[in-house]
């Protein structure tokens, strides 16, 4: 059970640590969302889908110049086209 002195220590430390909470609503330190008079902002963020191609094509090129690194360029080309076809057969 907290008592009047664990609540106002409780409350003081919670004011002391509003200049490093960020408000959920219109992104501003120093205040709780409840406590906000602003306007929401919007903020852009890529869906999951383009996450996961870009995650998809960053790792197909590492691992292109990687393959790089080992063959030539028509053996490389060669391979690459191979796999597109595949691809394209099980869709």
């Amino acid at each position: 059970m907290a008592t009047p002195m664990h609540r106002l220590i409780a409350r003081r430390q919670a004011e002391a640590n509003k200049q490093h909470v960020r408000c959920q609503k219109c992104l501003e330190f120093g205040h709780w969302t409840y406590e906000c008079t602003g306007k929401r902002k919007y903020l852009h963020r890529p869906s999951r889908t383009a996450e996961l191609k870009k995650a998809l094509k960053e790792k197909e090129n590492r691992l292109l110049l990687q393959q790089r690194s080992f063959f030539p360029p028509h053996v490389y080309q060669h391979w690459r086209d191979h796999c597109r076809k595949k691809d394209q057969e099980k869709k």
